[in-house]
């Protein structure tokens, strides 16, 4: 069932931005220069700390976590970003001083004007990521529009796509604009029994399906009945699962698995007549 959208101006959306990098230039000019300066050193080096944890850690996360690879290096990576920043963080707090700890005159001019400019940079930082994280889940909310909130979603992220705002976001956003689409299709065949089953008949699914791992994963009793009950939690969970997502001669067919194809395919009204090949 689809709910309504409710509209959300562009206007709307830029005075939000706007406000928030105004707050944050507040933020950066009572922290100062040197304090707000390391934050967005530490948001910026983060990224990094954290994939190069992720990736020293890999064999010990693949094993204590129990997601699909790499799932349970994502969640290393990110806590050890976490850690790194928040700790960056604490130890500029107490190495240096607020711009209201300075004598007044240049000096509390200089750190409250550069500690502006720090927070400007990271709510630049923070709203980039933003549109990623909003147009993501407008996406999500795109295919499902069910529950509590979805329609706002959507309505949001058809305002960052639109007009004007829809250029820059196109210019400024890290992640490729087919992914979001891709994100609706994917979610639009697992709502609809039909397409499922389209899908699973495509031919590349089927040979998919003929792999010795995968066989083995689908008549394990424990992942068969998480699929069954729809609890797809204890499903992306499951350590059998962990085990097939991380073997190499699977990883390799995925890597040439045209699921573009397969889930047009799997959205048609009714299937194609013959079957077309990949």
């Amino acid at each position: 069932m689809n709910m309504p959208t409710l509209p959300v101006p562009s206007a709307w959306l830029w005075l939000a931005a706007g406000l928030y990098l105004l707050f944050e230039i507040w933020r950066g000019w009572r922290r100062g220069v040197m304090r707000h300066g390391m934050s967005v050193v530490a948001l910026l080096v983060a990224g990094g700390v954290g994939w190069i944890f992720a990736w020293m850690t890999g064999f010990v996360s693949d094993r204590i976590i129990p997601l699909p690879y790499p799932g349970g290096r994502l969640i290393f990576g990110l806590i050890a970003a976490l850690v790194f920043y928040f700790a960056a963080v604490a130890l500029s707090s107490m190495l240096f001083k607020k711009t209201a700890q300075q004598p007044p005159g240049l000096v509390r001019l200089f750190y409250g004007a550069g500690g502006g400019f720090f927070g400007l940079i990271f709510g630049l930082l923070i709203l980039w990521g933003g549109i990623s994280i909003f147009r993501t889940l407008g996406a999500v909310a795109e295919a499902r529009q069910v529950a509590p909130g979805d329609e706002q979603l959507v309505a949001i992220k058809e305002s960052l796509e639109e007009g004007a705002t829809g250029g820059l976001v196109e210019k400024v956003d890290i992640v490729p604009a087919n992914i979001y689409g891709l994100i609706t299709r994917i979610m639009r065949v697992t709502q609809s029994p039909e397409a499922t089953a389209r899908f699973f008949a495509y031919p590349q699914t089927q040979e998919l399906l003929t792999q010795p791992k995968i066989l083995e994963l689908f008549t394990d009793p424990a992942v068969a009945g998480a699929a069954s009950d729809g609890n797809y939690l204890s499903l992306l969970t499951s350590p059998k699962l962990a085990e097939v997502a991380s073997d190499p001669e699977v990883q390799k067919f995925f890597t040439g698995f045209e699921l573009e194809k397969a889930l047009d395919y799997a959205l048609q009204e009714s299937a194609p007549s013959p079957v077309p090949t990949p």
